[in-house]
């Protein structure tokens, strides 16, 4: 019968520890389930199986001067042919229930601390809500076991208090918020109701106050709107001082408020400057490569910035039907102003020798505009010989080399193998197709002058 007993609570401690053991589960994230597995069976065995051990080598009695904790074994010990192993099993019995649910209470306890920490203000109410009522749901029950079994079943009486709170909680802390919706002030923005569409926005925002989405509208709408730079500015700051903003949200944030300092503040050092943040935050990162990349490509006046903003026109393919017309460079008035340009141009290359925009229109003015032609031809080798450019604009320049030599040396034989080497590396292209046209209408045109010059003349005698 003792051992009946034993085995009886035996099952009944394994329920309990496997109770504790699900609930862990339950309330675990699904990325975090088996690092806490891994530390559950662990604590089980420093809060349970060690315990249990410890137990009953109190109660075994080691030595005659180390006797039995419970004085009913000790007393079975002692007595002369005395049975006192089934006095030891009852109490392993009742030492096993009160362990086991001492140890659930622990473990409940724990995971609840666990999951209330860092919740979100509203998270943390309706938590709160959910052991306050659990709490006083199961007050009076618990407190019936402490009355009837008394304080061993303390550890009960706490577990069926938690118990409920750990059952009902997923349901609590994973609710999936409402995404907020910004149709609405959008539409206001499209019929230019902007100060409407501004209230809109902060009203979503009041019930999903980290979406990055919702603040980056507020900050356009100040700085693209309302003329707001300052405003707009120190929202991107308050952005990128989220905890929750992902790194490639700050360069989105940043990049913006570049994009506004450039467009609306005509402020290329402010420019730079929200640039910078992004490698101090994102250290080694390609994000940080991207900006440092883009803050040299940023003019380092507001002259210079003003310069880039006027309309150009397009630089046609040097290899046109007509050489004599215009290559398309932007025309420049007299030869010192184009000195002068090409003078800037020089400088803005000493900063950024990788400048590609500013050495194909400095070789353009050194040709079209000062007959530096060997000058010209040397920056278009130097922009062949950069990496990663595309193979469009290497068709194009190597056009543009032999069109100089066809227009401005005269010297038919430099041209024709830049042609060549055109056609050769860039077959297919609309470049290289304009080039086989100009070597052909160049074979022609030689033929033509070959079979001119071999006619014989014909001299008509008078009578």
């Amino acid at each position: 019968m003792w051992i009946v007993g034993f085995l009886f609570a035996a099952i009944i401690a394994t329920g309990f520890v496997a109770l504790g053991a699900y609930m862990v589960y339950h309330v675990s994230r699904e990325s975090e389930r088996e690092d806490n597995l891994r530390r559950l069976w662990t604590w089980i065995g420093k809060g349970f199986v060690l315990p249990m051990i410890l137990w009953g080598l109190m109660n075994i009695g080691l030595a005659w001067w180390l006797q039995p904790f419970m004085p009913s074994v000790q007393a079975a010990q002692a007595s002369v042919g005395g049975f006192w192993f089934g006095d030891f099993l009852r109490v392993m019995a009742g030492g096993i229930i009160i362990v086991s649910t001492y140890w659930l209470a622990v473990t409940l306890g724990w995971t609840m601390f666990q999951i209330s920490r860092g919740l979100e203000k509203e998270v943390w109410s309706n938590f709160r809500a959910l052991c306050l009522t659990s709490l006083a749901g199961m007050a009076l029950p618990s407190g019936f076991l402490i009355f009837v079994g008394g304080w061993h079943m303390l550890g009960l009486a706490l577990s069926s208090v938690m118990l409920p709170i750990l059952g009902y909680s997923p349901s609590v802390l994973n609710r999936v918020k409402r995404k907020p919706m910004y149709s609405a002030a959008i539409a206001r923005m499209k019929f230019g109701k902007y100060a409407q569409a501004e209230k809109e926005i902060i009203r979503q925002l009041e019930n999903a106050e980290n979406d990055f989405d919702g603040w980056m509208m507020l900050a356009e709408l100040y700085a693209n709107q309302f003329n707001d730079l300052n405003e707009a500015e120190q929202m991107i700051v308050e952005i990128c001082d989220q905890p929750k903003v992902t790194p490639s949200q700050l360069s989105i944030a940043l990049h913006k408020l570049a994009d506004w300092h450039l467009k609306i503040g005509s402020d290329p050092d402010a420019a730079r400057r929200a640039l910078q943040v992004i490698p101090m935050r994102l250290p080694g990162s390609h994000l940080a490569r991207m900006a440092e990349l883009r803050s040299r490509q940023i003019p380092n006046t507001v002259e210079e910035l003003r310069e880039q903003n006027v309309a150009r026109p397009v630089p046609m393919p040097g290899l046109s039907d007509n050489l004599g017309d215009a290559t398309g460079i932007e025309t420049v008035g007299d030869t010192k102003q184009a000195a002068n340009t090409a003078n800037q141009l020089i400088e803005r290359l000493t900063r950024d020798p990788n400048d590609v925009f500013t050495r194909e229109r400095l070789a353009r003015i050194m040709v079209e505009q000062l007959g530096k032609v060997d000058g010209g031809i040397e920056q278009i080798e130097l922009l062949l010989g950069m990496a990663d450019q595309p193979d469009v604009k290497r068709a194009d320049w190597l056009g543009l080399i032999a069109a100089w030599y066809l227009k401005f040396k005269q010297n038919e034989l430099m041209a024709r193998g830049y042609m060549e080497r055109l056609i050769r590396e860039y077959p297919g292209y609309p470049q290289a197709l304009a080039a086989q046209r100009r070597i052909n209408l160049m074979t022609a045109e030689k033929r033509q002058a070959e079979l001119r010059s071999a006619r014989p003349t014909i001299r008509i005698e008078p009578d």
